[in-house]
């Protein structure tokens, strides 16, 4: 538990302004938002600058109004690595020293002075899986000196779309929640009570189809279940509901079609969803910020803290070298021993199972085949992948918009060598899309085979278009 006063300050960080909401605890499960307000940073002043930063956003604050000085920091997720990480039945304090041992590992060794903790508990009795979380000390290090030059007390540094979700969630512990500021769009994910998934997409302008292909690849990787047995593995299926919060007030039309595009379960958030009362009279946005608040006055730990990491170096103890070392390799040696013979146990009863199971669901075996490469081919789609989505992008916006022509098929080889196979109404129109990838600097060596009977008899046409695509 933890003491909070009955007044904060949830402050979103982005790149060029700041969301902040003011929200009072009117019960230990009720909230209000007394003001919301937008600060954009004054010109020439950015994050790499916290004191002018934080001086012109406590001048900020007073004109506005504002009275609470305890304040929640959120960070954006493009300043976050996440990873997913199994962990073995074991005591949460065993789990804690096991992470702390391996998670420098886990993420880039080019990456340094990183801050880590993690969301998620573990289990003496069952297999968990919990989620890693990174961000550059220098992130942490600039908040901090923007919250002392605005005179705030600050309670905690935690992503953004990570306090959102956790709020729009509050009663029913699942969801997939596609948070848009004024700074980026963001993707996140709660299962089982916490985080599973934050993902940055781009920035508030990012398309339409962009966001829905990446809901798409992310809701594969999601755990399958929030149960203690999850096993991180994607479930093959389509994502749940979308909840979308339009903090960046986009044109209605514009938030509509991306709702739109992410399917007929997708929904607008509510603020009366989050339970704190509605937005003061003309404020238009600030979810972000509002669940930042609510996180500040919640009396549960806060889901990921970078100001107090679970995963922070404990404190030195006055010890030799060689006595540290020592206990240092004992620690590692009965950690490991005891994973070992955990392991050992949970795979034995786990072949057992298996070969029953196997015994038992031979003819679902085809299914779970095809269910798995289905999965490996939407993995191949990740975003580290760009080159094969922009190819695709690329062909799609060289095809005349007439309604004339249609493709029956897409292939591309790692040598950027591909080809696109379909039917138009008439030979012109092939004429006109070989004529447009000529043109277009992304793709040569551009080879066209029609399909002559049809030409002849007048039917559509059948075409076959060789290329080689050249990314940026």
């Amino acid at each position: 538990m933890k003491f909070r006063a009955n007044k904060m300050l949830g402050l979103a960080l982005g790149e060029r302004s700041i969301l902040i909401a003011e929200v009072t605890a009117a019960a230990p499960d009720r909230f209000q938002v007394s003001k919301a307000a937008e600060f954009v940073y004054p010109a020439g002043v950015s994050q790499q600058q916290p004191e002018a930063l934080g001086n012109a956003l406590r001048h900020f604050i007073k004109e506005q109004g504002f009275l609470a000085r305890a304040a929640v920091f959120g960070i954006p997720a493009k300043s976050v690595l996440t990873k997913v990480k199994d962990i073995p039945p074991v005591d949460p304090t065993l789990a804690a020293d096991m992470l702390r041992l391996q998670v420098e590992s886990e993420f880039s060794t080019e990456l340094k002075d990183l801050v880590y903790d993690y969301a998620g508990t573990s289990s003496p009795t069952e297999s968990t899986h919990v989620l890693l979380a990174a961000t550059p000390a220098s992130q942490v290090e600039q908040a901090v000196a923007i919250a002392q030059e605005a005179r705030l007390e600050l309670q905690a540094i935690i992503p953004t779309s990570v306090a959102l979700t956790a709020a729009t969630t509050r009663n029913s512990g699942d969801a997939l929640v596609l948070s848009i500021t004024p700074s980026a769009t963001e993707l996140s994910a709660q299962r089982g009570n916490h985080p599973s998934l934050l993902r940055h997409i781009g920035a508030s302008s990012a398309t339409t189809a962009a966001i829905a292909g990446e809901v798409r690849r992310a809701s594969l990787m999601l755990p399958r279940n929030s149960s203690a047995n999850g096993n991180g593995s994607a479930n093959g299926n389509s994502h749940g509901p979308v909840t979308v919060w339009d903090d960046a007030r986009l044109d209605p039309a514009v938030r509509a079609t991306i709702t739109a595009a992410l399917g007929p379960a997708a929904r607008v958030g509510n603020f009366i969803d989050l339970g704190a009362g509605d937005l003061p009279a003309g404020v238009m946005a600030g979810a972000a910020a509002v669940a930042l608040a609510m996180a500040g006055l919640s009396e549960d730990r806060f889901p990921i803290d970078f100001l107090h990491p679970r995963l922070a170096e404990p404190k030195k103890a006055a010890i030799k070298r060689q006595t540290a070392l020592a206990i240092a390799a004992a620690v590692i040696l009965v950690i490991g021993a005891i994973f070992a013979y955990v392991d050992l146990q949970n795979k034995e009863q786990k072949l057992a199972g298996l070969l029953r199971e196997n015994n038992s669901k031979t003819d679902l075996r085809k299914s779970a085949e095809a269910e798995v490469a289905m999965i490996k081919y939407a993995q191949g789609w990740h975003a580290d992948k760009p080159r094969y989505l922009a190819c695709l992008r690329d062909l799609t916006t060289a095809i005349p918009d007439d309604g004339q022509m249609y493709l029956i098929n897409f292939n591309l080889h790692d040598s950027m060598k591909g080809d696109i196979g379909g039917k138009a109404t008439t030979r012109e129109a092939v004429l006109t899309l070989v004529s447009r990838l000529n043109q277009s600097k992304h793709f040569s060596d551009v080879k066209m085979a029609l399909d002559l009977r049809d030409v002849r008899h007048g039917h559509e046409v059948t075409f076959t278009i060789n290329f080689k695509y050249v990314p940026v």
